[in-house]
C-alpha cells in the first residue's frame, strides 16, 4: 500500500480542463514533487487528494483508502494561499489550529513553543499573524502543518516567500520528517 495513490484523474471547471488523466503514487518515507508550469493543475491535483475537490473521473486513495475525517487528522496540509488568522496573535493561532488537529490545549502550546524556538519566531508570538512578513507567516504555516505529527505531510508551494536560509532551513525539516 502507498501512502497516495492517484489513479487517472480529471477535473474540469466549466470548459477548462485543469486535470487530464493524472496518475502517479508516492511511496513511504518518500519526498514526492508535483512540478509543471502555473495553471498546470497541481494545486487542483492536491485539492482532489485531500477531497477538498470531487474528481470528475478517477480515483484518490490516501493512507490506504478513500479520504474520511478520520485521516485528515493524520495529514499535514499547508496550501498554496494563506490559511493562517489573521487578526490573532501567532502563537494563539497556532495553537488553536494544533487543537484542530486533535492535540489538547496544553500540548498544542507546548509544541507551538517547542517550534517557534526552531523556526526563530518566538520574539514574535504575541504579534498579529498580519504584522508578519510573508516568510514568517510561511514559516508559521509550515508549523501549522507538522505540529501534530502527521503521518503524510502536502505541502503547495513550501518555499513561496522564504529567503535562501529559510528555504534551506525547511527542506531539512522535510528530510528529517521523512528519515522518521
Amino acid at each position: 500500500m502507498h501512502p497516495v495513490e492517484v489513479s487517472h484523474i480529471s477535473k474540469s471547471f466549466g470548459k477548462t480542463r485543469a486535470v487530464d488523466d493524472v496518475s502517479f503514487h508516492a511511496e513511504r518515507g518518500e519526498i514526492f514533487g508535483l512540478l509543471g508550469p502555473n495553471g498546470a493543475g497541481k494545486t487542483t491535483t492536491i485539492r482532489i487528494m485531500l477531497d477538498i475537490f470531487k474528481p470528475d473521473g478517477g480515483q484518490v486513495a490516501v493512507l490506504g483508502g478513500p479520504m474520511t475525517e478520520e485521516k485528515k487528522n493524520r495529514i499535514g496540509y499547508m496550501p498554496e494561499e494563506r490559511g493562517l488568522y489573521q487578526d490573532i496573535a501567532l502563537e494563539r493561532c497556532l495553537t488553536f489550529l494544533g487543537t484542530l488537529k486533535g492535540l489538547s490545549t496544553a500540548e498544542a502550546q507546548r509544541r507551538v513553543g517547542e517550534w517557534l524556538e526552531r523556526f526563530d519566531l518566538v520574539a514574535y508570538r504575541t504579534r498579529k499573524v498580519k504584522e508578519l512578513s510573508k516568510g514568517m507567516q510561511q514559516k508559521a504555516q509550515i508549523i501549522a502543518a507538522v505540529m501534530h505529527e502527521p503521518e503524510l505531510l502536502i505541502v503547495d508551494e513550501p518555499f513561496a516567500a522564504l529567503d535562501p536560509v529559510n528555504t534551506q532551513m525547511v527542506k531539512d525539516l522535510m528530510r528529517e520528517l521523512r528519515d522518521r
